[in-house]
């Protein structure tokens, strides 16, 4: 409890200090990329975000909103280190995954996290793995010990990743079919019985469809309030170091749904951003509008606390590295 207190209490200073240096950047028109289809999770709240942060900036811009699917927001995450301007007309929506992308899948991630500017995140919650009621699968035995097939993405994105750690971490049967735009693909996937599963989704993703899946055990440390709790996954993993690249793995679910701009993004620009993210989320009208959404609790990372907690997966030894690579193949 003192840690979270504290924890608080310097996410709100650095809040402060930002909006002081951020007076003198004055934006135009901002687009928000997001790196999934329309109707998913990272598509809705960004959507949110663009009704809102705008009154944050200096000039109260107008915020765009862009989709920009592929990879699981892979194909994003390269656009915006290499392509995208950097004079704060475009910021992005991207997996947190992204943030050990080049640790997991060197051949196709070969970028520096650290090189991107986080702005902030919403979400600091576990995840889930699901299936559909109709599928039979309700119990994490039968998670793992069944043949069926799993949703995902893409290779880079969470639902590929947690799906991945499972399977070979645990030596599940089922299979990961991957090319989705979204969740909302995902679940429509399932609603028509095309695929049985899900992971490395939150309770939000699935407010709306509750009645008719299964939450089978979650990913990474706490609750979500008001959620029956489940068994973790990571628990049954019983090599150490398997374990180790495991938690490395769900350390990013601390910064989940995150915006990031270029690198080369001026530094007054980027406090500009993280102060108006920091107001913004504080708002009660932004909290109103996010609570639509239905189980989504806003539980909100600052830019500089994600580059810190990148900067510590970063650190890890390289044998860490490779038995995450291992879990994720």
């Amino acid at each position: 409890m003192v840690f979270r207190a504290l924890r608080a209490i310097a996410f709100a200073v650095v809040w402060a200090v930002s909006v002081v240096c951020a007076q003198a950047t004055e934006f135009k028109t901002v687009t928000i990329k997001v790196g999934y289809g329309p109707g998913g999770g990272y598509d809705q709240t960004s959507r949110i975000i663009a009704r809102h942060i705008g009154r944050y900036l200096a000039g109260n811009p107008d915020i765009v909103v862009q989709n920009v699917p592929g990879g699981g927001s892979l194909k994003l995450t390269k656009m915006v280190l290499g392509s995208e301007p950097a004079d704060g007309s475009v910021i992005a929506s991207v997996s947190e995954a992204m943030s050990y992308a080049p640790v997991l899948d060197p051949a196709n991630a070969n970028f520096d996290p650290l090189a991107l500017q986080w702005i902030g995140s919403l979400v600091n919650e576990p995840a889930y793995c699901l299936t559909t009621k109709s599928s039979g699968i309700d119990t994490m035995d039968k998670f793992l010990q069944s043949d069926f097939l799993v949703g995902s993405t893409g290779k880079s994105s969470v639902t590929y990743i947690f799906a991945a750690m499972v399977k070979n971490g645990l030596n599940a049967k089922f299979k990961v079919v991957t090319g989705f735009e979204g969740t909302a693909d995902i679940l429509l996937a399932m609603q028509r019985g095309e695929i049985a599963g899900m992971c490395g989704v939150s309770s939000y993703n699935i407010s709306g469809n509750r009645d008719t899946l299964n939450l089978i055990g979650t990913f990474g440390s706490g609750t979500v309030p008001g959620e029956e709790k489940l068994e973790r996954f990571t628990a049954r993993i019983q090599d150490p170091k398997v374990k180790e690249a495991a938690t490395l793995i769900e350390s990013a679910l601390h910064f989940h749904h995150p915006l990031i701009a270029p690198p080369a993004t001026p530094k007054e620009t980027v406090e500009a951003f993280r102060a108006a993210y920091g107001r913004m989320v504080k708002d009660p009208a932004f909290l109103a509008d996010i609570g639509k959404l239905g189980e989504m609790a806003v539980n909100a990372t600052s830019g500089e606390e994600i580059s810190r907690l990148v900067s510590q997966q970063q650190a890890v030894g390289p044998d860490v590295f490779e038995a995450a690579r291992n879990l994720v193949k």
